[in-house]
């Protein structure tokens, strides 16, 4: 399926999925997502997502803490002659290896959550042992982690004795101690112990002068019978360094005869973790799984805008569901009603809720709503004048229409809000009365507002088309933001008016001008009282 994914504000469902997702690569999925590129992919996540919210509402799914982002590494270990992974490298490969095989042991519990083969998890869970005995927790090289390192380890061990009793002596010598900076303080130049000598007592000891203090407290001079002991560490270091770059780099070439392994790890983890954040989202929504269905057909039952929802559970005012049923018997809609009557919204949460359902979430809809594998959604809303480009409404919705008329066939379903605007009412009724004969021609389904009376007539007469309103409460003066389909609604531009306080003189006059421009359109509205 192929939507207009901006025009209904799609990124706020990423945004708030990235947010409940708990890794890198779940984040990354969840700023991505777009519908699945066919029913079985979709209906699949769906079935993961299902599966997550489960566990979570049991208590005992599986939960994921944050991992580190190691596929700059797996790039870097898949180049033969690359530079090798370093320790935090290796230690971070690990903690994902860990997670998988908690990942694969939480499967046996719900298998469900993941459709590919389990297997995946922990194919390359061998690496942990082995990665585990090269670095520690802080992706140090371990100093076991070869024989020949245990052996350089050792010997330091022995010569860092030899040399802390030459200094233990040096220190217990009582004419040195007034002589010395922090005597209680090891000090050390470079990799080389010193003494940190004041500067006025330099000469009393036979030694080479390493470098000043700060502040000018004195200078580090190196002992001459520390010499031959500090040679000995300075060479071990560097042997130690040596030795470690040649297990990191061993290290990384077993990581690379892994790689396919990795990837198909983390291709899991993406997908669980999506599954997962999916499934918080659809508890914070309360959301249900539709049915998907391969024909083209839209049956919301008490559906409501996720960020309505969301908005209610924040304090604001509770969604009024919205039920419309869509199929090629019955393929098209015609809202009619008040401009704050909610037309905008009910256009949009249809066309968000079906692009939803086909990314596999679950949507704020009653059991029973079922959504088709649509090809695309096509969306017409929103004023397009653009002011640099002297673009005007109506030419911006012209393009659209360019579009939707290139593109619609009989599996689109096609939203357009505000049919016929932007222009002289005749000439924009004409125009959508020919539009909506000819996407009625092709199969198409739609839902279509619009304010311009002719068209209410155009449909009732139209096999094709229903009429529909928003409801409004005519004794309290304001809309109820219901859907009813079956009868077109009033405009009621001047009961809004005069609830948003024109004076009384002023409406009656205008309710004067109408009725002759309209006999009989100034109690039309009564219909809905």
């Amino acid at each position: 399926m192929q939507s207009d994914l901006n025009t209904l504000e799609f990124e706020s469902i990423r945004r708030s999925l990235d947010g409940e997702c708990a890794t890198p690569y779940g984040k990354e999925a969840a700023r991505n997502l777009e519908p699945a590129p066919g029913l079985e992919v979709a209906r699949a996540f769906q079935g993961a997502v299902t599966t997550a919210r489960q566990g979570l509402e049991e208590g005992d799914g599986p939960q994921l803490d944050e991992l580190p982002d190691v596929r700059a590494a797996l790039r870097q270990a898949r180049q033969e002659g690359a530079s090798p992974l370093n320790g935090m490298a290796l230690r971070n490969l690990v903690t994902l290896l860990q997670a998988g095989d908690y990942l694969g042991r939480a499967l046996e519990k719900r298998p469900g959550l993941y459709v590919g083969d389990p297997a995946d998890l922990n194919g390359a869970s061998p690496l942990i042992d082995h990665l585990d005995a090269l670095v520690d927790t802080m992706g140090k090289v371990r100093s076991g982690a070869s024989e020949d390192l245990a052996t350089l380890h050792d010997e330091v061990k022995q010569v860092r004795g030899d040399l802390n009793k030459q200094v233990d002596k040096k220190l217990k010598d009582k004419k040195l101690a007034p002589s010395l900076v922090e005597p209680k303080t090891e000090h050390y130049s470079g990799p080389r112990r010193v003494l940190a000598v004041k500067t006025e007592a330099v000469g009393a000891i036979k030694g080479v002068r390493r470098e000043a203090l700060s502040r000018g407290r004195g200078v580090m001079v190196e002992p001459m019978e520390w010499i031959p002991l500090n040679n000995r560490l300075e060479q071990l270091s560097r042997e130690i360094d040596a030795e470690e770059r040649r297990v990191l780099r061993e290290a990384t070439a077993t990581v690379r005869e892994h790689v396919q392994p990795l990837q198909r790890l983390l291709d899991a983890v993406t997908w669980i973790d999506l599954a997962l954040g999916a499934g918080r989202l659809s508890l914070k929504i309360d959301a249900r799984p539709p049915e998907l269905v391969e024909a083209p057909r839209l049956d919301l039952r008490s559906a409501c805008h996720p960020a309505l929802v969301a908005g209610h559970k924040n304090g604001g005012p509770a969604p009024v569901p919205l039920s419309v049923h869509l199929e090629p018997e019955h393929p098209m809609v015609l809202v009619t009603g008040p401009n704050t009557g909610g037309k905008t919204v009910a256009i949009k949460t249809i066309g968000l809720l079906a692009t939803m359902a086909f990314c596999g979430l679950h949507i704020p809809a009653a059991e029973g709503t079922v959504i088709g594998a649509y090809h695309r959604i096509l969306v017409d809303i929103g004023d397009h004048q653009n002011i640099l480009h002297h673009v005007s409404t109506f030419a911006g919705h012209v393009e659209v229409l360019k579009q939707i008329l290139a593109e619609a066939d009989d599996r689109t379903l096609v939203l357009m809000d505000e049919m016929g605007t932007g222009t002289d009412p005749e000439e924009g009724a004409a125009l959508a009365m020919s539009v909506l004969e000819e996407l009625a021609g092709r199969g198409v389904q739609g839902v279509f507002t619009t304010h311009l009376s002719p068209l209410k007539g155009f449909a009732a007469e139209h096999p094709d088309i229903a009429n529909a309103n928003m409801r409004f409460d005519f004794d309290r003066l304001q809309p109820t933001y219901r859907l009813e389909v079956g009868e077109p609604g009033a405009s009621l531009g001047l009961v809004v008016a005069e609830r948003n306080g024109l004076e009384g003189p002023l409406l009656e006059r205008a309710r004067g001008h109408l009725e002759e421009l309209r006999p009989g359109a100034t109690t039309e509205g009564s219909k809905q009282g």
